[in-house]
């Protein structure tokens, strides 16, 4: 009955530490994953910024909560990231410089610390490159407006009405050689549309009244 008992004792003490060691075991797993967890948190980037892209380089500037030195793994292609630009030192701000880029390029990059990899979820961080045209944009030339001169008035020339031409009889001859006007004196004595003198207006009349309106000179 003693050594049953004795027996009981021992499988009770057996199956006791094989739970604490379980036990243990859980939590120490849990505390390691909180730590690393942790750690990586700290290490992760933060306010990450691509900037200055030029033709041929790129600027990658971000944060982390703890001092850490890191590379940055670029390429071409999401799945063949095979340049590197590493840091020189331990730092909580980040600014590396990528260089020797081809122009007008997509590349695609994540950030390595030690073992842990940071790809922006699963999605490399990506940028293009400039290409020449739009890093050395065409300037329209500048519009340069002519001073606006001022027409001087042109002042038309008037054609100085004839002076009247007096027969020695003393009638003032007619100077507007008005055709329709003569026409309707034709074959009278009218002396102002008689011309000649001859004692009867006609078509003559009107011809000698234009040959003195082109043939008086002007004063």
């Amino acid at each position: 009955m003693f050594k049953l008992k004795v027996k009981q004792v021992r499988v009770v003490t057996y199956i006791l530490g094989a739970v604490a060691s379980i036990l243990m075991g859980i939590l120490g797993f849990r505390f390691l994953g909180e730590y690393l967890t942790s750690r990586a948190s700290d290490s992760a980037p933060k306010n990450l910024s691509i900037t200055e892209i030029t033709t041929s380089s790129a600027v990658v500037k971000w944060s982390s909560d703890q001092d850490i030195q890191v590379v940055i793994e670029y390429g071409t292609s999401p799945t063949s990231l095979t340049f590197f630009a590493p840091e020189a030192t331990r730092t909580k701000e980040h600014r590396v410089e990528l260089n020797l880029l081809t122009e007008a390029t997509t590349y695609y990059f994540q950030i390595k610390s030690g073992d842990q990899v940071f790809d922006n979820g699963g999605v490399p961080w990506t940028f293009t490159t400039l290409s020449q045209a739009e890093a050395n944009p065409t300037q329209a030339p500048a519009v340069t407006s002519e001073p606006t001169t001022t027409a001087e008035p042109t002042i038309a020339e008037s054609t100085p009405a004839l002076s009247p031409t007096i027969d020695p009889a003393g009638v003032t001859k007619d100077t507007t050689c008005n055709l329709e006007t003569y026409k309707n004196r034709f074959y009278t004595d009218a002396p102002e549309y008689d011309q000649d003198n001859n004692g009867v207006v006609n078509l003559r009349d009107w011809s000698l009244c234009n040959a003195k309106a082109t043939t008086t000179p002007t004063p």
